[in-house]
């Protein structure tokens, strides 16, 4: 039976080889039957005298170790760089490689191309507030938390979509990196849509009824919100809750005329760093029913028909179907404070 050849042959077995033939004692015939290698391996090895393989020249890199560092270097440079097209860095680096071999190189570098998360844009304040108001929270249980009811606004369009996506270069665990999200502006265009929740206990909801042409201010939040549905749930919750605690971020309309009527109900309340929707649990709700509309409801094109469907999503919750995103508030203050004030996944 011939002996079976492989790709290539151990130094170990090489050296037994060696041993063999230089003992005089074998042919190479002998050799061949004993440690069941091919004769013309055998004569190959007996001609090199050494147990190593030749060295495998195959085709030279196009890219030096060098040219990957320059493009590491160049990748993480900037939120711009982050974004760059093979061909652009091709073109900025000066490479004489095709678009696939830098794209190989890049892979290699551990990156991949992805689309950049959407995060608030944040401004060097904007971190500072966050991380003192994480630190002044960083003890809050669960249960503190619970007694908080949290508000806010969503702007509802028909045919929202997202388009403009963006696609940047990173590495695992690089997803929330200053220079890998996409920081967009809030958008207060469409029809705006107030709820409320707390632990526990879903709230009302409403879309502000405004005239044409006409924008929320706070007298508008004032007499649709504040003191009706807000202040309703509010009362409602000390039967449950000591002490509840109203949460409103910063938006001008929640301010002008709304300060005094808030300060003669004497409400407990907090002040809600701006920019951080990740603080604000009912984003995710926000999040959830935005989701529903683009993938279930695109076709509607009458705003009173998107307003029955929106209320009918709100109505439809139940009152701990949430409870999960109070649960989360605790880590999602550690991770601020890990993020320095920066983004969160939250």
């Amino acid at each position: 039976m011939r002996p079976v050849k492989t790709h290539d042959w151990t130094p170990r077995k090489r050296s037994r080889v060696l041993a063999l033939w230089e003992s005089g004692r074998f042919s190479i015939r002998d050799i061949s039957a004993q440690l069941d290698i091919p004769r013309s391996i055998i004569h190959d090895i007996a001609k090199r005298g050494t147990p190593n393989s030749k060295p495998k020249l195959g085709r030279p890199k196009l890219l030096s170790a060098r040219d990957k560092r320059r493009i590491d270097m160049f990748i993480k440079k900037s939120k711009e760089t982050r974004q760059s097209p093979p061909n652009g860095i091709i073109k900025a680096l000066g490479l004489s490689v095709g678009h696939t071999t830098v794209i190989t190189a890049i892979h290699e570098l551990g990156y991949r191309r992805c689309v950049a998360r959407r995060q608030p844009l944040l401004k060097k304040i904007d971190y500072k507030r966050r991380l003192e108001f994480a630190r002044a929270h960083k003890d809050w249980t669960v249960e503190d938390w619970k007694r908080v009811i949290f508000t806010d606004e969503m702007s509802v369009k028909i045919g929202d979509q997202r388009k403009d996506i963006v696609w940047v270069w990173r590495k695992p665990g690089e997803e929330f990196h200053k220079d890998c999200v996409d920081p967009k502006k809030r958008s207060g265009a469409g029809m705006m849509f107030w709820g409320t929740f707390r632990g526990g206990k879903m709230g009302p909801g409403l879309f502000f009824q405004l005239n044409p042409g006409q924008k929320i201010n706070s007298t508008i939040y004032r007499d649709q919100v504040l003191l009706g549905p807000l202040k309703m749930f509010q009362e409602e919750s000390k039967n449950e809750i000591a002490e509840p605690i109203v949460m409103e971020d910063g938006a001008p309309v929640h301010k002008g005329v709304c300060e005094k009527p808030r300060k003669d109900m004497k409400w407990a309340t907090y002040s809600h760093p701006p920019n951080s929707p990740d603080l604000n649990p009912i984003e995710n709700i926000w999040a959830w029913m935005k989701h529903e509309i683009t993938t279930k409801y695109m076709h509607v094109t009458s705003k009173a028909e998107m307003q029955r469907i929106v209320l009918a999503m709100w109505e439809n919750f139940d009152d701990n179907q949430w409870d999960g995103l109070i649960a989360s508030m605790p880590d999602r203050i550690k991770a601020v404070i890990k993020a320095k004030g920066g983004p969160t996944r939250y």
